[in-house]
C-alpha cells in the first residue's frame, strides 16, 4: 500500500531533524538555562531547574518543544541527557564553591532511566563535579515511573544510595497517581503548570491542592508549584501551604551568567539567605 504524501513528508522531516540534531551534538549547539525556584512561605531562594535549549545556527535559540520528541524517538536523548546532567552538576558545584547552597534539578528521560548505565552516569557526574548529592534533584515524568513499576522501584532504590533526591514532574492532584507513586522513594511532587493556570478560577482546584499538601506532609514530601504567573496564584498557593514556587512571576529561565546576577540582586533586595 502506497504511503500518503503527508506521511512521507512527515518521515522526511523527522529524518532531517534527526540529522540536524546529530550535528548539534557534534558541534555543541545545546546549552542549559536555569529557572529559579522560590520558597513561597519565606521568600528564600530555593534552587534552580536546568532546562535544555538548542542554539540553532539559522533559527536561533529553540525551546525543547521543537526537538525533544525527536531526541527521544532517535535515542539521541541519551548522550544529550548525560551531557545535561554533567553540565548541571558542574555548574551547581561552581555555585556552591562560591558559597551558594541550593538545589539543582535535572530532568531525566524515560530512555535514560531505562538504561542500567544511568546509575553509573549519575555517579560519574557527581564524582567528577564533586557536587553535593543531597542537592541534586532528578525529575521524572509519571509515565517514566509507572511503566514497569517493579524495575523502576529497584532503580530508584539504587540511585537513592548515591544520596540524590527525586521529583515527579507535571503532577495533577485529584487523580489516582498519588496512590500509584507512593511505592517509590520520591521526595518532591511538582504541580502541573496547566493545573496552576486554572487555580485562580476554580475552588475545586484549591481544594485538591489543599488535600495534596496535607497528604504530602504525612509522607514528608515537598510540593512545588510550576508555572506561577501572577500574584493571585501565588497567594492561593501560599494559603494552601505549598512549599516552593516556580514561574515567570519570579523569573524566566536564564543562562548561568545571568543567574549569577540574579543571585546577587536577590540577596540585596530580598534580604533572604541563599
Amino acid at each position: 500500500m502506497e504511503r500518503e504524501p503527508a506521511d512521507a513528508d512527515a518521515e522526511k522531516a523527522s529524518r532531517d531533524l534527526a540529522l540536524e540534531l546529530a550535528e548539534a551534538i557534534e558541534h555543541e549547539q545545546f546549552f542549559l538555562v536555569y529557572q529559579p525556584t522560590i520558597d513561597l512561605q519565606t521568600n528564600a531562594f530555593a534552587g534552580v531547574e536546568a532546562l535544555i535549549r538548542w542554539r540553532h545556527p539559522v533559527l536561533g535559540d529553540l525551546s525543547p518543544d521543537s526537538f525533544i520528541d525527536e531526541l527521544e524517538a532517535s535515542g539521541q536523548i541519551v548522550p544529550v541527557g548525560r551531557w545535561a546532567l554533567n553540565t548541571a552538576c558542574a555548574q551547581g558545584a561552581a555555585w556552591h564553591d562560591r558559597g551558594y547552597r541550593f538545589n539543582v534539578s535535572v530532568n531525566v528521560s524515560k530512555r535514560q532511566f531505562d538504561l542500567t548505565q544511568f546509575f553509573q552516569d549519575v555517579a560519574d557526574a557527581l564524582s567528577s563535579s564533586r557536587f553535593d548529592p543531597s542537592l541534586l534533584v532528578l525529575e521524572f515524568a509519571q509515565k517514566t515511573l509507572l511503566g514497569d513499576r517493579d524495575v523502576a522501584a529497584v532503580r530508584l532504590e539504587q540511585l537513592k544510595t548515591l544520596g540524590v533526591r527525586f521529583a515527579v514532574d507535571d503532577f495533577e492532584p485529584g487523580t489516582s497517581a498519588m496512590d500509584e507513586l507512593e511505592q517509590f522513594p520520591i521526595d518532591i511532587v511538582k504541580l502541573d503548570r496547566e493545573f496552576i493556570a486554572g487555580l485562580s478560577t476554580s475552588s475545586e482546584a484549591a481544594s485538591l491542592v489543599h488535600g495534596l499538601v496535607k497528604r504530602s506532609e504525612k509522607r514528608h514530601l515537598q510540593v512545588i508549584a510550576s508555572g506561577i504567573e501572577d500574584s493571585e496564584q501565588r497567594q492561593r498557593l501560599q494559603h494552601e501551604n505549598v512549599h516552593v514556587g516556580q514561574g515567570f512571576l519570579f523569573s524566566k529561565p536564564h543562562e548561568a551568567e545571568e543567574i549569577d546576577r540574579y543571585l546577587e540582586d536577590f540577596a540585596i533586595f530580598s534580604g533572604k539567605p541563599l
